[in-house]
């Protein structure tokens, strides 16, 4: 083998290992840029208001560092003006109290007068937020975003309405509806962040029944595996991320829903609510987990 020969094949191998070495934060450099894109556009697209896609904004544009105080504090007062006709049920009390929390504006449990951290503990009975998956999960998340919880008993309601793989909508096994990738990722997320290990039988059976479920284009559906969904992926993403995982497939999957502009759409061929998939989808890429803030301390009364 001639020296010239010999120079090659070290290059090689060297050009080799240094693509290896270099894959993982050039996809991490490109999901980020992405999350920054798709929180560019929500800023523009999302005007302040008191409704669970403004909330959903403030917590993606935290998420993607893309909240300048000022943005922070306008939203934060949007939110708070209209609360007390928005934050109707267990959900939209969750999602409000994390959206302030992500705004570091002003004490994140009020809005003016109402106090939004009791106004969810009277939608909550016996460990149960509500009726349905999103009330109980961002409940749980809501209260551990304030360093007010979650409960021992909100815990075991969760983890013990898991069905025959995952999660449902209904927050029931008997429920009668089919257990889903969304709501499957929603109940580890929350769980996790109630503290409960990776290693619980519960959840590791959750996530190896959602990881199951993937489409053969590397993404998450609800329901179904024929397509990519931004908002399956997202979270399914998030809840990998939670369980101490990661998931480059699903994060390519996620990025190719991105368009120009930098809004994400619902499916490849339908956009759906670009705000619905973009809020998601941010998060997911900017590589955080719900709840994106944690308040620095257990917030007072209002």
């Amino acid at each position: 083998m001639t020296s010239r020969t010999l120079l090659t094949a070290a290059l090689a191998v060297v050009a080799t290992a240094s693509a290896v070495l270099l894959g993982a934060p050039a996809a991490q450099a490109s999901d980020a840029s992405a999350a920054r894109a798709g929180a560019a556009w929500l800023s523009g697209a999302v005007a302040p208001r008191a409704d669970g896609m403004s909330a959903d904004t403030l917590v993606a544009l935290r998420a993607a560092g893309r909240l300048p105080a000022a943005e922070a504090g306008r939203r934060a007062r949007a939110l708070r003006a209209g609360a007390p006709g928005y934050t109707r049920s267990a959900g939209a009390t969750g999602k409000t109290i994390l959206a302030l929390v992500a705004s570091r504006s002003g004490n994140p449990r009020c809005a003016g007068s109402l106090d939004l951290f009791a106004r969810l503990q009277r939608y909550g009975r016996s460990g149960r937020y509500g009726s349905t998956i999103f009330d109980q999960t961002l409940g749980m998340l809501a209260v551990r975003a304030l360093r007010a919880g979650p409960s021992a008993a909100t815990v075991r309601v969760l983890l013990g309405a898991r069905g025959a793989g995952g999660w449902n909508f209904s927050l029931s096994r008997s429920g009668g509806r089919p257990d889903d990738v969304t709501s499957t990722a929603m109940a580890i997320l929350a769980a996790r962040a109630a503290g409960v290990s990776r290693s619980n039988g519960t959840l590791r059976a959750g996530l190896r029944w959602m990881l199951r479920q993937r489409t053969p284009a590397g993404g998450f559906a609800l329901g179904r595996r024929d397509r990519n969904e931004a908002n399956s992926t997202a979270l399914a993403l998030e809840a990998q991320r939670a369980m101490g995982g990661g998931d480059t497939r699903a994060a390519r999957a996620l990025r190719t829903l991105q368009r120009g502009g930098g809004a994400f759409q619902f499916t490849r061929d339908d956009a759906g609510s670009r705000i619905l998939a973009s809020v998601d989808a941010v998060v997911a890429l900017s590589g955080r987990t719900l709840p994106v803030t944690i308040a620095h301390r257990r917030p007072g009364g209002c």
